[in-house]
């Protein structure tokens, strides 16, 4: 769909405002006659397990409790909770809801709700795209873990492999040595990574993580060559699986010596804690990367619902199993950490390790010291490649929808064609990480493709949404979809909280940066240039495209400027007004 001017477009229709609701919407607007031949989910529950899965990640095992750990425990919840109401939950409901109504992905919508910010649509599809290139490469390394789990040997559990140096220890460092790395941690970056003691930076490609990295993105298009219609049956075992891992865990982990000591240290809040700012803003980072707002997927997602489909009811259930599961994830994880804790005889405090480095070096360790270590070690990294593998579906689906909802023509209607395209050239991209800097370039991703860029991009999304298109429209066309009149507070968050919420976090972000660092090695100077890049990479097509539209439109600059900042007629089609229970309903 090429960029059309706003002009040539019919603008919404004048309405009495006293008019009942359901004429307002009586009159169809057909915009796209094949907008009705949308594919669908074959049923609702495929939608949700595809939502639970894409929210529910690698982070909600690894950084969830870490950002417990280092926030004052249960205190942390504290923070966690208000912004889950006040953001986390409005905008949750925000991206499915317009998804579900406008039936489009998230490159087509902006072209109707706010013409000016029309490159929304690019910038989300690009962090979806930066976001998915890194995020395989953690399935790639879980994979290589993987089949490390079938040696005779756990290679972790022990310092008699050829890469150890002579500095390792399994347990306890040697002769009261304040030098060294664990066993875990020297097949990490020395086996897997391949670093060197200086840890170096080197782009010389590894070849046992090229396979893994294509076997990843094999599996990967296999579940979404069909889009949703594979996607969706393969969510059944993906989003279930993790479940059970984990329940087995927590069974395991709390019989383990030293698990209460874990716990403890989870559940009993420290409140001085909440007196500086980081609990509040990891509080609201957490939210944001864990429910995946702004990478386009949710909206992608709720397109291919039904348009009488109960999205408050799927909203609510979706941030139910989410928070549920970091919250759960959370004795499971201090559990094992508290029999790590009592093994090494150091404090719970010393053994709590960041992001990556808890899900790849603290677990496997605390595996190898659990009875059939073998099974226990194969189940896990299983369990992380399902959570991964469920996040990549929505990203990737984000940007094939947006792919072919821009651009109508046999290519994009041939779906098992255009995801092997996205998926071929996102693994060649993807062979940076395959090098031995793959920890700095995936840490540089993981900071910068969907960092403060993402947050401006979310908070002009609400801003396109609740000021431009209008909030009180935005909840007609809810009440529209579902019969049920939108709660005022959701408004109030639309309108004023979310935005003032993402603005305070993105200029405290800025304030409380801190420069990269690995193994107590700081990144060197070029990285922040390439994480500015990364960062301008998605958030530049804002700009361009709103510069681009203005010099196209017809008339005076503040004509130009106040047609682009217009909502369009809406592609909302007569089959869909039939579905709507507002019509249907004897009341109106």
């Amino acid at each position: 769909m090429a960029f059309q001017s706003s002009a040539e477009k019919s603008q919404l229709p004048t309405t009495n405002e006293n008019q009942p609701v359901s004429d307002r919407y009586i009159v169809p607007v057909v915009s796209d006659p094949k907008q009705s031949e949308r594919t669908q989910w074959t049923t609702w529950i495929e939608f949700f397990l595809s939502c639970v899965g894409y929210a529910v990640g690698i982070g909600n095992i690894a950084r969830f409790p870490y950002l417990c750990y280092k926030n004052g425990g249960g205190a942390f919840l504290i923070p966690y909770l208000i912004f889950l109401v006040i953001l986390g939950y409005p905008m949750l409901y925000m991206e499915l809801a317009i998804g579900q109504y406008m039936r489009m992905g998230p490159n087509g919508i902006w072209e109707y709700l706010c013409p000016i910010l029309s490159g929304l649509g690019f910038a989300m599809m690009i962090i979806s795209g930066w976001v998915a290139i890194y995020y395989n490469m953690l399935i790639a390394w879980s994979l290589y873990y993987l089949y490390s789990s079938f040696a005779p040997v756990l290679p972790w559990s022990t310092c008699n492999n050829t890469y150890n140096t002579r500095f390792c220890f399994v347990d306890v460092q040697k002769n009261g040595s304040t030098f060294g790395l664990t066993a875990i941690a020297e097949f990490l970056n020395f086996h897997v990574l391949k670093l060197d003691l200086n840890f170096t930076v080197s782009f010389d490609i590894l070849p046992h993580l090229v396979i893994c990295l294509f076997i990843a993105w094999v599996i990967t298009y296999f579940a979404m060559f069909m889009g949703v219609k594979s996607s969706g049956k393969v969510v059944y075992f993906t989003a279930t699986f993790p479940y059970v891992v984990l329940l087995a865990f927590l069974i395991r982990g709390v019989t383990l010596q030293g698990a209460a000591k874990g716990i403890e240290y989870y559940i009993v809040p420290n409140f001085t804690k909440l007196a500086n700012g980081d609990p509040w803003v990891d509080a609201v980072s957490q939210i944001f990367y864990s429910y995946g707002i702004g990478f386009g997927s949710l909206i992608a997602m709720g397109s291919y619902n039904k348009f009488n489909n109960r999205i408050h009811r799927d909203a609510f259930y979706v941030i139910l199993a989410n928070s549920g599961t970091s919250i759960f994830a959370g004795f499971v994880v201090f559990a094992i950490l508290g029999f790590l804790a009592d093994i090494t005889d150091k404090t719970v405090a010393n053994v709590v390790t960041e992001g990556i480095a808890l899900a790849l070096i603290a677990y496997p360790q605390a595996i190898a010291k659990l009875p059939s270590p073998h099974v226990w070690a194969v189940i896990f990294f299983i369990m992380l490649m399902t959570l991964g593998m469920d996040s990549m579906f929505g990203m990737i689906e984000a940007v094939s929808t947006g792919i072919s909802d821009r651009c109508k023509n046999n290519f994009t209607k041939r779906k098992p064609l255009m995801v092997l395209v996205i998926c071929i050239c996102f693994f060649l991209i993807g062979l940076i990480c395959c090098t031995k800097a793959s920890v700095f370039v995936v840490s540089i991703m993981d900071k910068y493709c969907g960092g403060r860029s993402l947050m401006l991009v979310v908070f002009l999304e609400t801003i396109a949404i609740a000021w431009v298109y209008g909030v009180d429209k935005f909840s007609d066309n809810i009440e529209e979809m579902t019969g049920n009149r939108v709660f005022i507070g959701w408004k109030i968050c639309w309108k004023f909280l979310c935005p003032t919420c993402l603005l305070a976090v993105f200029i405290l972000s800025i304030v409380q940066d801190q420069p990269l660092s690995y193994g107590g090695f700081p990144f060197p100077s070029w990285t922040l240039y390439a994480g500015i890049g990364l960062s301008l990479s998605s958030f530049i097509f804002i700009p361009i495209v709103a510069i681009y539209r203005i010099v196209i439109e017809d008339g005076s600059l503040s004509d130009r400027l106040k047609t682009l900042i217009t909502p369009c007629e809406l592609p909302v089609s007569s089959e869909q007004n039939q579905q709507s229970p507002m019509i249907k309903s004897s009341k109106f």
